[in-house]
């Protein structure tokens, strides 16, 4: 496993003098008041100790209403409650792979699912996506074979803000089914979609652990609640995983994202898609860069040598993520937009200076 690539940015920017800072990947708004009260509130009453390990029972019940709205049709035991959703990811692969499964990812990818494929010892195979960022569903469909056991899907995407619509997903799922694949669908991103509506696989493929969480929707990062869904063996399998390993969500926090189902970020969303302009209408004469739909990421083509491109940014204290972090291949560096519109600006323009 490598030392992550952005948490290293993140180490940069707090030894940087007051630098802007476009490669942090959490929201810049505040947890909402409502489910910051509630956790008070359940701390306050002595609410501190474990809770089942598949979470409480309210909880639960929330989630799987949500689920529904999604069209995603399974039992309350078939949602489990974890540690954020990279817990979520973390239980469900240690409970499926063996050594050597071949798992398909579509490059570029968020680096944290190809790490923990990689700690389950999982042969990666990374599918290039086209240029928009879509995918190539011939080449998917030459990729699978006997040892392939689970596709990755991520949509909304980190780092490319690539939304995949309902008809590309049917075709992954067409795809999935005929060769009995298990998909993953990592949607926590989902609140973020800018110009079309987010569509659930799980909700046309059943052999889908679908992973949510708290983290990006409502600032929650720090909280580490999350929760997936998905076949039965699946999710008994990974509870018995976090029984030994992670054991339980946060208790009040999971009192929170009872709260926290029941509270819109619209108004951070609208602010989010503005954001989206600043940075695509500020850098597209100068940049080739495929406009974000969704999440809060933009993936740019270096313009010119990538590593004197990123020293060059760090010169004018701007900080981006290097693409190689996301991909097999070093052609494009991470923006994220979950700032304030301000600094995005003085981002914009330090940028186009350096083309």
């Amino acid at each position: 496993m490598r030392v992550s690539g952005i948490r290293r940015m993140f180490e940069m920017a707090s030894t940087m003098k007051n630098p802007i800072d476009l490669s942090a990947g959490l929201p810049d708004f505040d947890t909402p008041q409502k489910v910051k009260q509630t956790a008070i509130t359940a701390i306050r009453q002595g609410f501190n100790r474990y809770t089942p390990t598949i979470g409480i029972p309210p909880l639960r019940k929330a989630i799987l209403k949500k689920l529904k709205r999604n069209k995603i049709n399974v039992k309350e035991s078939q949602v489990l409650v974890t540690c954020a959703g990279f817990g979520a990811l973390d239980l469900v692969l240690c409970a499926l792979l063996n050594q050597g499964d071949e798992a398909i990812l579509f490059d570029p990818y968020f680096v944290g699912h190809k790490q923990l494929l990689l700690r389950y010892g999982a042969k990666i195979v990374a599918l290039p996506r086209n240029k928009d960022f879509s995918i190539d569903l011939a080449r998917l469909e030459k990729a699978v074979t006997k040892k392939t056991k689970v596709i990755i899907v991520n949509s909304p995407n980190n780092p490319t803000g690539k939304m995949y619509g309902e008809k590309e997903l049917r075709e992954i799922a067409r795809i999935a089914k005929k060769h009995g694949v298990i998909i993953i669908s990592d949607e926590l991103y989902e609140v973020f979609a800018y110009d079309k509506k987010h569509f659930s696989i799980g909700s046309v493929y059943k052999n889908t652990v679908t992973v949510n969480g708290f983290s990006k929707s409502h600032a929650m990062t720090g909280w580490r609640v999350g929760y997936c869904c998905g076949p039965q063996a699946i999710i008994d399998a990974a509870i018995k995983q976090q029984q030994f390993s992670y054991v339980c969500a946060p208790a009040p926090f999971q009192r929170a994202a009872v709260t926290a189902l029941s509270t819109s970020v619209n108004k951070y969303v609208k602010g989010y898609k503005k954001k989206r302009d600043i940075i695509y209408n500020g850098l597209k004469d100068k940049y080739d860069i495929v406009k974000p739909e969704g999440a809060f990421y933009a993936f740019v083509r270096y313009p010119y040598d990538a590593d004197r491109f990123i020293k060059n940014c760090v010169k004018h204290n701007l900080l981006v993520v290097p693409g190689d972090v996301f991909s097999e291949r070093n052609t494009h560096f991470r923006i994220s937009f979950a700032t304030k519109d301000s600094t995005l600006r003085k981002a914009v323009a330090v940028l186009n200076k350096l083309t």
